[in-house]
């Protein structure tokens, strides 16, 4: 009997070890979380929502996760919710003609007006029911309203008209479709002629049925696919677009695209691009009048990472998700992508307009640096807690599951790439204080400080931030795979803010590129990029104790207006016209 109980006490163990293993991994949860500083109220939110893919039939594609992404489409100041979704039975899809229930569909959530959402898919005329990955919102015709792009994955990309009722129509043979593995969306006015352009960036050469026809036990990597090429759409008006993507230079043959923003980073006035690319050279375009564009890359050095790990001993990191913003206050736009594991994300400092210095050592610490051993993607620049400084959230998880992980390795040598970093597949989030001065980048990981936040252990993907309740702080939305999408309310105490939404006027041109000025620091508007999810957000401006702050703007065009001192609270900016409450009540 003896013998037989150690045996089995044996087995025990053996099967213990072998469960955590295959089905566990690491424990990647954070001890000890304190603070409140943002708190899950996903439940009382109304947004239900799950992303669920075919990983079976689809392989590579669902690991991709998708996009969350937040505008005001129905123009009633209070920021919208769109969840990204996939295909969820491959089998059923193609059976019925490539369609699903709407219920398994990308969902649209409306925002009461109180920070609550009813899901109004149904009602909205929405019907994005492909191989979704990304959501990118930008009002592309000028009449004041957001229209939505969704990019998929090897089927044609689909453009919704938001007629300004609540409704939106499908725009069909707009330009924008393609049928390739989307990923990246910028939108900008490249050759200033007050019409909005698209810019598509795509991923690997793959599409459903290809994956569907790779044997289970390949596990190939993105490694073993070829990158496919990204193209340029000039926008000929009334959503209608062509593609000029050789006449623009914009090609970026053979990239393997996952983030694309829009910024000036020299401060011309003419609009630049950048794109973030998996195991490939980033690129930097430099506008250079007219619609053309020039690859500045090396001599900007933003192309490869000069300093610090890869995962794989390349020259090359991940690029994922991207934040443009100014970061250490001296008004001109830094560069932040999100990386795989074994990789520090990589952040470039803007020096004076011309070069870009690599400061992720220094502002993170280094070997030190917390993101290190964990797979990130979405992230957005918020000044949570609005003392004028802008911070970052990250969003972490792992390609595979663990058990995928370990079991990938035994038949795909390359596979082990998977299994870079901490071993676990859920990880967790966080939340990144910024602490810079002038010319100096600095961080702090206040992740354990910031309650919920700081507990959250999820497979991340998606991620997006603006004000949902109208209380002057900048919430956040998850859309993580294997878990419900989560709603995270900012509770920090203390500190205002001033909002600044630019709406385009009755001349219809579009107001990408307007730089808003607030006690002398500068924000432009543009699509507000993560990892596959495009937000069309007003400006954030906080403004510790203050109560006002003197604001000017200057139109795409070059025009300046002084708009004098204005109160703390949200605003609608129309050219020529008076700020506006956006919001029944403007002051908080």
């Amino acid at each position: 009997m003896k013998v037989v109980a150690v045996v089995l006490l044996a087995l025990l163990l053996v099967g213990a070890a072998a469960w955590q293993i295959l089905f566990k991994g690491e424990d990647s949860a954070r001890k000890n979380v304190t603070g409140d500083l943002f708190q899950d109220v996903t439940k009382e939110s109304g947004v239900t929502f799950r992303f669920r893919g075919d990983f079976m039939d689809g392989k590579l594609i669902p690991t991709m996760g998708a996009g969350a992404a937040l505008a005001d489409f129905d123009g009633d100041g209070w920021l919208d919710l769109v969840l990204v979704q996939q295909v969820r039975s491959a089998k059923s899809y193609r059976k019925n003609g490539h369609t699903q229930p709407l219920s398994d569909c990308t969902r649209l959530f409306r925002n009461r007006g109180n920070g609550t959402f009813e899901d109004v898919t149904e009602r909205s005329g929405l019907r994005a029911c492909g191989w979704g990955i990304t959501a990118m919102w930008a009002d592309l015709d000028g009449d004041g309203f957001p229209d939505l792009v969704i990019g998929n994955a090897g089927e044609p990309n689909t453009l919704w008209k938001n007629n300004g009722d609540g409704t939106f129509t499908h725009v069909e043979n707009s330009g924008l479709e393609g049928g390739r593995f989307t990923v990246g969306l910028a939108a900008l006015d490249a050759d200033g002629d007050g019409i909005a352009d698209v810019y598509v960036g795509n991923y690997l050469e793959s599409d459903p049925d290809r994956e569907s026809k790779t044997p289970a036990k390949a596990f190939m990597t993105p490694d073993q696919y070829v990158g496919q090429d990204n193209f340029f759409f000039r926008g000929l008006g009334n959503l209608r677009f062509e593609d000029r993507t050789e006449e623009s230079g914009l090609k970026d043959p053979g990239s393997k695209t996952i983030g694309a923003a829009a910024l000036d980073y020299d401060g011309d006035g003419k609009t630049d691009l950048y794109v973030s690319n998996d195991q490939w050279r980033n690129t930097l375009f430099h506008n250079e009048g007219g619609g053309k564009f020039r690859d500045v890359s090396d001599e900007t050095g933003t192309g490869y990472p000069q300093e610090g790990p890869t995962a794989f001993g390349r020259r090359t990191r991940s690029g994922m998700g991207l934040v443009v913003q100014d970061l250490d206050g001296d008004n001109r736009p830094d560069l932040y992508v999100t990386n795989f594991s074994g990789e520090p994300d990589t952040l470039y400092r803007n020096v004076e307009g011309t070069v870009f210095e690599q400061s992720e050592r220094q502002a993170f610490g280094g070997d030190a640096d917390p993101v290190i051993p964990l797979s990130k993607w979405g992230v957005v620049a918020i000044d949570y807690d609005d003392d004028g400084r802008d911070d970052l959230a990250v969003s972490s998880g792992q390609i595979l599951s663990r058990l995928w992980t370990v079991v990938s390795q035994w038949f795909n040598p390359i596979a082990k790439n998977f299994g870079v970093g901490e071993k676990s597949y859920a990880q967790r989030q966080f939340l990144l204080r910024n602490e810079s001065v002038p010319g100096t980048l600095r961080f702090r990981d206040v992740s354990a400080e910031s309650g919920d936040l700081g507990r959250l252990v999820i497979v991340g993907r998606g991620l997006s931030a603006g004000d949902l309740d109208g209380d002057g702080k900048l919430d956040l939305v998850f859309n993580p795979i294997d878990r419900p999408a989560i709603v995270l309310r900012n509770r920090t105490k203390g500190g205002r803010s001033l909002e600044i939404l630019p709406v385009a006027g009755k001349d219809r041109k579009t107001i990408l590129g307007t730089r808003v000025t607030v006690d002398g620091r500068m924000k432009e508007f543009y699509v507000v990029p993560s990892y596959a999810s495009g937000s069309w957000t007003p400006l954030h401006f906080g403004l510790g104790a203050k109560t006002s702050a003197t604001v000017s703007v200057r139109w795409p065009d070059g025009t300046a207006e002084d708009l004098g001192e204005v109160k703390v609270g949200a605003w609608k900016l129309r050219r020529g016209e008076a700020l506006a409450p956006l919001r029944a009540s403007a002051a908080r």
